[in-house]
């Protein structure tokens, strides 16, 4: 059980830890390349992390999945619904996306500021979600840090 819970920190740390290489380096200019390869080993872990889940948690049904994510919403909202699971693939295939492009993109990766902060609001509330409300105990505190820090970085590029 406990690398269910390492695997998801690991991957979202890494996931900021990419998101502050590129969101420091100055515009024009591409970011270091061990930021790429912190966001993308993030998602290979956030990948493993949901594999676990469904293999340790859910036994590899789907549905049980669906059911426990809505009886957590409905804990936390007063509201089941289980298409969290589904905005966690979203999430992934985004992120996977966004990897993909970051490495393909010329030697300056630039694309417009509507796409970037799109992408950036998306990021922030699975995360957020995730990471803090859904979190408890230290795991909260942690998440609020890293949302925090993520918010920072982002926010030097207004």
């Amino acid at each position: 059980m406990a690398a269910l819970y390492v695997t998801i920190w690991l991957a979202l740390a890494l996931f900021v830890a990419g998101e502050t290489g590129r969101g420091l380096t100055p515009r024009g200019s591409r970011p270091p390349a061990w930021a790429w390869w912190a966001f993308t080993l993030g998602l290979a872990l956030a990948l493993i992390h949901t594999l676990l889940s469904f293999h340790i948690v859910h036994d590899w049904v789907h549905a049980d999945a669906v059911r426990t994510t809505a009886a957590q919403t409905e804990a936390m909202y007063g509201v089941a619904v289980g298409w969290g699971v589904y905005v966690n693939y979203v999430f992934f295939a985004v992120w996977l996306a966004d990897a993909w492009w970051w490495r393909a993109a010329a030697a300056t990766p630039v694309r417009p500021p509507e796409v970037t902060w799109t992408l950036r609001a998306f990021y922030m509330i699975v995360i957020f979600n995730a990471a803090v409300v859904f979190a408890t105990g230290p795991r909260r505190l942690i998440g609020l840090v890293l949302v925090s820090w993520l918010a920072r970085v982002w926010g030097r590029r207004l």
